[in-house]
């Protein structure tokens, strides 16, 4: 099993959303997140220049099995494609998977 991290700008979660559902991959978690870019913006706040160093992002997280990792891969770079195409995919091993309420573990668990 894998876990499927994206980091993306919230602009692009619909689209993202939208990529996912359609490729079968309906179940999904999404945070607002903070995260710093390589470059500061300068802002103008209440007549007072500030230099911005943290970014609004969204993160999403999918558990998937292994046969289903390049698929939602593809389906979240298009999904942010339509929409400037900004943002990250991390790929990360999970070892294991319960479902709580039926006790059902490993990647019965996830489908």
């Amino acid at each position: 099993m894998k876990m499927v991290v994206a980091l993306i700008r919230p602009e692009q979660l619909p689209a993202v959303k939208r990529a996912l559902f359609d490729a079968q991959i309906p179940r999904l978690t999404a945070m607002n997140v903070l995260g710093t870019a390589p470059m500061a913006e300068q802002q103008m706040f209440r007549g007072i220049e500030k230099r911005v160093t943290l970014f609004q992002r969204v993160r999403i997280e999918v558990v998937l099995t292994d046969a289903l990792v390049e698929k939602a891969i593809e389906a979240i770079s298009k999904g942010a494609m339509e929409t400037g195409g900004h943002g990250r995919i991390y790929v990360l091993d999970v070892h294991d998977a319960v479902t709580i309420w039926t006790g059902v573990r490993g990647p019965k668990a996830v489908s």
